[in-house]
């Protein structure tokens, strides 16, 4: 990459000097969880939100970190493409990105299985065609018109990294870094999908460390934006989280099939790390933290999954996010981050 290729636009100033949020005001933070076809749950509580504010997210919120799916979606958001669109997309294209390769049978598992101790459980030629399809091929990074932070982990280098937006006066350079490129790094969940490669490193989705991005939110706040703690009011949105207790009739000795047998040790790392996420945010900003999420029961097990894009899925998922919607305007007080719009005459 060149020396200034780095640089936001000529003529663009940096986030921080465009739009500094006023020092008497919330500093407001959304953060998106990842969660492959799960996604669609945040998706659609962000739809149910724009049609009751009727504008876009961005302009109820200063800053938006998104994980995996919800990186993609918080970058789609910063474009102000309309909720009901990601939603859609994810809808149309989730059966493309999760198409299977074998049939669902005894047979076709072990089979499947097999395979995938060698390579992931799916290409990425879907997924970089539906991520183009939200964000453009050549849209940047400090194209955003809202501060973003997308986590990935770089492991040429052997490090997580967190993607910025220029809204720092010292910090310009993922100015330039292709959204859609970012979008493929960043989901680029480990034995589902290859590593991405962006610039001359290979990455893997940030889900492996910040799931649920609202950790990545509030430090970025407070330590680099300077933004005082009492200030910071966080949304958090999560794609319905999984249970992950074992019962005590399968014993105790789990091997590599039935840890990684629907996708059991992934689900656990996600919903263990989102915990104790979420545990920390109550201490640090308490009733300034709103966490909109549904806890799958166990018979929804049977449709929901990281990559079950199915027709009762879709349905399940939607009704979730509906009622998940519906309680926080009742009684989180979700309508306190944005301006409900009045009707017309």
């Amino acid at each position: 990459m060149a020396a200034d290729s780095s640089l936001p636009p000529q003529g663009a100033a940096p986030l921080a000097a465009r739009d500094a949020p006023a020092a008497d005001r919330p500093f407001r933070i959304l953060c998106l969880s990842g969660g492959g076809y799960l996604g669609l749950f945040s998706a659609h509580v962000l739809a149910r939100i724009e049609q009751v504010s009727r504008r876009p997210i961005i302009q109820d919120f200063d800053f938006i970190c998104g994980t995996s799916v919800g990186a993609v979606t918080a970058m789609a958001l910063s474009l102000a493409v309309p909720a009901a669109e990601i939603e859609a997309a994810l809808i149309k294209n989730g059966p493309l990105v999760f198409a299977r390769r074998t049939r669902f049978s005894a047979a076709g598992w072990t089979v499947s299985f097999l395979r995938n101790l060698f390579r992931p459980k799916y290409g990425d030629e879907a997924l970089r065609q539906s991520v183009l399809e939200l964000l453009g091929a050549e849209t940047r990074l400090a194209e955003a018109r809202c501060k973003l932070a997308i986590p990935a982990v770089n492991m040429t280098t052997g490090r997580i990294e967190i993607f910025k937006t220029p809204h720092a006066l010292n910090w310009s350079h993922h100015g330039a870094v292709r959204m859609a490129e970012l979008g493929l790094a960043a989901t680029a969940a480990p034995t589902f999908f290859p590593l991405a490669a962006l610039n001359d490193s290979l990455y893997a989705d940030g889900a492996l460390f910040a799931n649920a991005p609202d950790l990545v939110g509030l430090h970025e706040a407070e330590y680099y934006l300077k933004v005082p703690v009492e200030r910071i009011r966080m949304l958090s949105i999560g794609t319905t989280t999984a249970s992950f207790s074992l019962p005590h009739r399968f014993g105790r000795n789990y091997g590599v099939t039935r840890w990684l047998r629907g996708a059991r040790l992934w689900s656990t790392i996600l919903a263990a790390q989102q915990q104790f996420t979420h545990g920390l945010l109550l201490h640090r900003l308490g009733a300034n933290y709103l966490r909109i999420d549904s806890v799958r029961a166990s018979g929804q097990e049977i449709d929901l999954g990281f990559d079950r894009p199915s027709q009762a899925a879709t349905h399940t998922i939607l009704s979730l996010a509906d009622f998940a919607f519906e309680d926080g305007m009742k009684h989180g007080g979700l309508d306190s981050f944005f301006e409900v719009a009045t009707p017309e005459a």
